[in-house]
């Protein structure tokens, strides 16, 4: 048994020993791996995160009527006031991804979001690395364009990744590994 555990040891440590390490691990959520999905894959996962971030949303906010006691004595508005208990407060602060849509056919149309990020990585390849479930958590609240989310992504200007973006658009291009200008005028 004990020689089987060496042997069986001896063989995993040769495997990892003569297995290649890639010299750029795949970045998961960036903009290669957006590129390389169809237009049918990328409809499907913003229409999966839309519904995820708004439930998700959702169940955060009725959790804080649970952890402020609404229903209490000391409850905080009412059902003419709801913007004044927890949860209403904190349905406001909600990204409502206005620009989703229903089709012809009644199915959640999420092209507006598909686009500006396709657009986003292809006319700006320095900013590959930017992942984009952050892109589209700021678009579900502040819709732009390409250019736009670009404009303020060099500048420092997305909120909640003011530092992070100028780095994750820092002017490499992850694809060639050469390094671009970028100005941040």
């Amino acid at each position: 048994m004990a020689r089987a555990c060496f042997v069986g040891f001896t063989l995993s440590a040769a495997l990892c020993v003569s297995a290649p390490a890639q010299k750029l691990p795949m970045l998961h959520g960036r903009g290669g791996e957006w590129l390389s999905w169809t237009p049918m894959q990328r409809t499907a996962y913003v229409q999966g995160f839309a519904d995820g971030y708004m439930s998700g949303f959702w169940e955060a906010c009725e959790l804080a009527d649970q952890l402020f006691e609404v229903g209490q004595p000391h409850r905080l508005g009412d059902k003419d006031h709801p913007t004044e208990v927890p949860s209403g407060r904190c349905l406001t602060h909600r990204g409502e991804f206005s620009r989703a849509k229903l089709d012809e056919k009644g199915k959640f149309d999420v092209g507006a979001y598909t686009d500006v990020i396709t657009a986003f990585y292809e006319k700006h390849p320095v900013c590959r690395n930017f992942p984009f479930p952050f892109l589209l958590q700021t678009l579900s609240s502040e819709f732009a364009t390409a250019d736009e989310l670009y404009e303020k992504a060099v500048k420092g200007g997305l909120q909640g990744y003011e530092i992070r973006s100028r780095e994750w658009c820092s002017g490499e291009n992850p694809e060639t590994s050469e390094t671009i200008t970028v100005d941040t005028r």
